[in-house]
This record gives structure tokens, sequence and C-alpha cells, in this order.
């Protein structure tokens, strides 16, 4: 079986933006740098998690669940008042 993710899908293409563009701020801003890099998690996880062929399904949740997961706890974080 040969799996197919559409590297120039729209969504991946904005996640990829936003992990990257994470990746530059955190040099000036960790905050907005995690944040950036959580939301980019977060859409990839979801955008491959939806495309996933029936017989992945048990693995691919695992892997790109873990994805979300952590994503969005990286937007928490970022988002979370440093007190």
């Amino acid at each position: 079986m040969i799996l197919n993710i559409p590297i120039s899908s729209t969504p991946l293409l904005v996640a990829a933006a936003l992990i990257d563009l994470g990746l530059i701020v955190y040099v000036i801003s960790a905050k907005l740098g995690v944040l950036a890099i959580g939301a980019g998690s977060v859409i990839m996880g979801v955008v491959v998690l939806l495309e996933l062929p029936r017989d992945f399904l048990l693995q691919g949740t695992v892997l790109f669940g873990i994805t979300v997961v952590v994503g969005a706890w990286m937007m928490y974080i970022g988002i979370k008042s440093s007190s």
C-alpha cells in the first residue's frame, strides 16, 4: 500500500510556515515562538489525521494524535501568563 500525504496541501504549507516562523521568532520572543510552533503542530496533526487511509487509522491516530495533544499543550503554554 502506498501512503500518499499531499505535500502541496495548503493547510500543510501553512502548518510548515507557522513552525518555521516559530523557530525564527523564538530567538526574539519565546512565547510567540512556542505559540506558532504549537499552532503549526496542531494544524499538521489534524490535516494528516483527516487524510489517513483506513488501514493506518490506529497507528496514525496514536502518532499524529500525540502531535495534536503536544501542539495544543504548547499553545496553552504560549498563551498562559508567566507568573
